[in-house]
């Protein structure tokens, strides 16, 4: 398999997991300018963010007339805008300091930009686990190989969802959404209001289900499991059953493959099998 899978490496979970923390949290700052300056849809879509694979960074929809987009920046944990071609124009180093800093330089830099700074909010349609950087703690950037080491994760993620987007005439753009921090596509399978189904496919970056990356594929709506025999999954792929349905494959599993072209191939047989069988229990 021709591969541009970045080859992923041992970490410590809870190391790991800290380093998710810190960004997940810093994420919402870059989501803001889009939930600001674009029309307000249910979805909450236009606060999600896109990974711009030659660049290492999640940004934000194109907003204001100079159409800028915020990111965050996984090499150096910083902040920053970025112009239309994807460049980077201004950034904040985000170690050291607090959310209400950093949202502070934000602000700051919308004024500068001719748009109206009392716009962005800080109240969210939604609600994410309460980390300290939430409380007044400050951001830290203590280990820059597994901010690198999670960035990996997100590239990879592109890198085979464009494949399932590409093979699925019914699948969404990806996007990465602010509220649980995963990168995803839909499936819909059928739009109508009495009988909709869909197929979720995406990776977590890791939460309160698993403490560590992984791939899920998951239908809508759940089907019913008790006293069914669920087809085997493979490359080390499980599926998860409580409170909700979906075909699991975890970094654990995907690190027992050594080489670049071995774990792109694991995560793709399951990924491709995964959807099948999804398919099959809907």
């Amino acid at each position: 398999m021709n591969s541009m899978w970045n080859k992923l490496t041992d970490f410590n979970i809870e190391e790991l997991a800290e380093t998710r923390k810190q960004i997940h949290q810093a994420v919402q700052l870059a989501a803001l300018t889009g939930r600001a300056f674009l029309p307000k849809v249910d979805d909450d879509h236009y606060a999600s963010l896109l990974w711009l694979e030659d660049k290492n960074l999640l940004a934000g929809q194109a907003w204001g007339k100079d159409k800028i987009k915020t990111a965050i920046n996984f090499e150096n944990f910083t902040l920053c805008f970025l112009n239309k071609d994807n460049n980077i124009v201004g950034s904040f180093t985000l170690e050291g300091k607090t959310f209400s800093e950093a949202f502070d330089w934000l602000k700051e830099q919308v004024n500068l930009l001719g748009e109206d700074a009392e716009k962005l909010s800080l109240e969210f349609p939604y609600e994410i686990p309460v980390y300290p950087t939430a409380g007044g703690s400050p951001f830290l950037f203590t280990n820059e190989k597994l901010f690198n080491e999670l960035g990996k994760y997100f590239a990879n993620a592109n890198l085979v969802l464009k494949d399932v987007v590409n093979n699925n005439n019914e699948a969404s753009p990806i996007a990465c959404w602010p509220h649980h921090f995963d990168i995803a596509t839909l499936i819909v399978l059928d739009n109508s209001n009495n009988n909709y189904k869909s197929i979720g496919v995406g990776l977590s970056p890791g939460d309160d289900n698993y403490n560590e990356p992984y791939f899920y594929i998951t239908p809508w709506p759940y089907p019913k499991t008790g006293g069914v025999t669920l087809p085997g999954l493979p490359s080390g792929g499980f599926w998860h059953t409580n409170g909700w349905v979906g075909a699991i494959l975890i970094a654990t599993e995907i690190l027992k493959y050594i080489t670049s072209e071995d774990q792109h191939s694991a995560v793709q047989k399951f990924i491709n099998k995964g959807i099948k069988e999804v398919k099959y229990l809907l």
